[in-house]
C-alpha cells in the first residue's frame, strides 16, 4: 500500500500554485511507494476556510505580515500541521517570526522550488529545510555569536548547527558519528540551556 502525504497550498500567485501542482504531479507519476495528495490550493490564508477542509499533513504557503498573524490560530486549531514557508522574502526578521509561529521549513521561490518535493517527502520524518542563502546567514550568526559560544559546548553547537542546516537527527548522528539517542540527548540539553521547546524556536533564537 502506498504511503500518503496530504498538502495544502496557499499562494497569491496562481502561476506558483500551478508550478507546485505540476511538480507534485510529475513526482506522483513516477513514484510507486508514495503519493502526495493536494487537498486544496487557494490564493489567501483564512482560518475559517482551512477549517472547512480536511487538515493536511503539510501546509505550503507564502506569507506577508497579514498572513503571519493567521499562522498562530491555525497552529492552535491544527497543531499537527507542518508549515512550510515558500516565499521571496528572505529577511531574517521574517524568517524568525515564521519559525516563532510554528514553521518547520523556509524556502526561497527563487532557489528552492526544485527541492520542494523533497521537503514534502522528508518533513514527516522530522527534517527541516532552509534556503541556502538564509541558512548561511543563520550559520554565520551562530558562529559569530559569543553568547551561544559561552552557553553551549562545542558538541552542542555542532548539533545546533546541524538543525539550522535543516538536517534530521539521523543525518546529524551520521555526520558526527553519534547514536540517535545521543543526538536527542544533546538536543534536549540545547533546548534546556536556551529555554526553548522546538526546532523552530531554536532557529528563531539563533537568528537574533
Amino acid at each position: 500500500m502506498k504511503e500518503l502525504i496530504t498538502v495544502g497550498i496557499i499562494d497569491k500567485d496562481e502561476q506558483v500554485r500551478i508550478a507546485i501542482k505540476r511538480l507534485i504531479g510529475e513526482y506522483n507519476s513516477t513514484n510507486q511507494k508514495l503519493t502526495i495528495e493536494i487537498l486544496f490550493d487557494r490564493p489567501s490564508l483564512s482560518t475559517s476556510k482551512i477549517r472547512q477542509s480536511p487538515a493536511p499533513d503539510i501546509l505550503i504557503l507564502d506569507v506577508d505580515d497579514q498572513d503571519l498573524r493567521a499562522l498562530e490560530p491555525i497552529k492552535r486549531v491544527y497543531p499537527e500541521i507542518d508549515l512550510v514557508i515558500l516565499t521571496n522574502n528572505d529577511e531574517i526578521k521574517m524568517v524568525r517570526r515564521c519559525f516563532r509561529n510554528g514553521a518547520v521549513s523556509y524556502l526561497s521561490k527563487q532557489s528552492c522550488l526544485s527541492v520542494l518535493v523533497n521537503t514534502i517527502i522528508n518533513t514527516p520524518h522530522g527534517a527541516s529545510y532552509i534556503s541556502p542563502k538564509i541558512s548561511r546567514a543563520l550559520i554565520n550568526q551562530l558562529r559569530d555569536s559569543y553568547k551561544y559560544e559561552t552557553m553551549l559546548t562545542a558538541r552542542e553547537l555542532q548539533i545546533a548547527n546541524g538543525i539550522v542546516e535543516g538536517m534530521s537527527y539521523k543525518m546529524i548522528a551520521h555526520r558526527h558519528e553519534l547514536s540517535l539517542d545521543t543526538v536527542r540527548t544533546y538536543v534536549k540539553r540545547v533546548y534546556r540551556k536556551l529555554k526553548i521547546n522546538s526546532k523552530g524556536e531554536l532557529i528563531a533564537q539563533l537568528a537574533v
